[in-house]
């Protein structure tokens, strides 16, 4: 008998799964197979319910959401007394006609939406209905003749379809003294602009916990697996007054870091995929007395102080 399942070629361990059974946390339980093997809930929620029925080591070494998931189910229509296609053949066939007609069909809109454009709209004038559309939707003049300017700029014209999307800036603290020499100027010159001399360390900021909990929510709980499982604790530094409060009580940006428990240092990301950053915005709601978390919106300095905290000892 295996110690894990295998859904969508990601191992996960049945024991963690059985835990949050027995715990009542069906949810939870959900909520970690669809994250971790990046699948839909529904496919989650049949794993589970293969676990409550303790049917899951019929399919050791079986991937559940390829072939073998399928299989899975005309197992259980046969128990139901629903009729089981005949033969890999006969579902090819099946496959095969779906996907006919869905071609079909999608090869007929795009004739329609060929003749529509040509003949209705005009090729040469899409790019000037979407500034028009940008003016309505706007409600600015400013808007659009922005939108005309960048393009003109650029010196080309909007594609059909095509949308440019802004660059959207990262905040993350960078440790300059890891930094290429060509990439160390660029940063050292962005740290002098934020000029974080005006910011304001913040009188009232959430403890360890208060941040891991935050942090759990937010990563819809994969975190609480990394705590579990690798030995790992976040631990907040130096948080600094945010005025992007948003409706909140309060709001600070900090950095924060994973140490383990077992090495008694800090570790610079779980083991496998990462999924945090080094620093995030930290709010509490107005009446609350949870603190919540979401991505950093705004330039903080690099907390060497907190990684020497909690660098190990020799």
């Amino acid at each position: 008998m295996n110690k894990t399942i295998l859904v969508n070629k990601i191992e996960i361990d049945k024991e963690i799964i059985i835990d949050l059974i027995k715990q009542g946390n069906y949810d939870g339980a959900i909520k970690l197979i669809a994250n971790r093997a990046n699948v839909k809930l529904k496919t989650a929620r049949d794993i589970v319910q293969m676990f409550e029925e303790g049917d899951i080591d019929l399919f050791d070494g079986k991937d559940l959401f390829l072939v073998d998931y399928d299989e899975v189910f005309n197992s259980q229509a046969i128990n139901r007394g629903e009729p089981e296609p005949s033969s890999f053949l006969e579902i090819e066939k099946s496959n095969r006609s779906g996907s006919k007609k869905g071609l079909i069909i999608g090869l007929s809109v795009l004739v329609i939406g060929f003749v529509f454009l040509r003949y209705v709209v005009g090729f040469n004038h899409i790019g000037h209905h979407l500034s028009e559309l940008a003016q309505v939707f706007g409600k600015n003049d400013g808007g659009a003749a922005a939108l005309d300017a960048d393009t003109a700029a650029r010196g080309s014209s909007l594609e059909p379809g095509i949308t440019r999307v802004a660059d959207v800036e990262d905040f993350r603290p960078v440790d300059t003294n890891l930094l290429a020499p060509e990439f160390k100027s660029a940063e050292m010159a962005k740290i002098k602009n934020a000029q974080f001399d005006k910011l304001t360390p913040a009188k009232k900021s959430p403890t360890d916990e208060d941040a891991q909990l935050a942090l759990i929510y937010l990563t819809n709980k994969r975190l609480t697996d990394v705590i579990i499982q690798q030995k790992l604790n976040i631990k907040i530094g130096q948080c600094y007054e945010n005025p992007k409060k948003e409706g909140n009580q309060y709001c600070v940006s900090c950095m924060i870091l994973l140490y383990n428990r077992e090495k008694k240092d800090w570790q610079e990301a779980p083991d496998g995929e990462n999924f945090l950053d080094n620093a995030y915005d930290f709010y509490l709601p107005e009446g609350g007395d949870t603190w919540e978390a979401k991505s950093l919106s705004m330039h903080i300095p690099y907390d060497y102080p907190l990684f020497k905290k909690y660098e190990g000892k020799d």
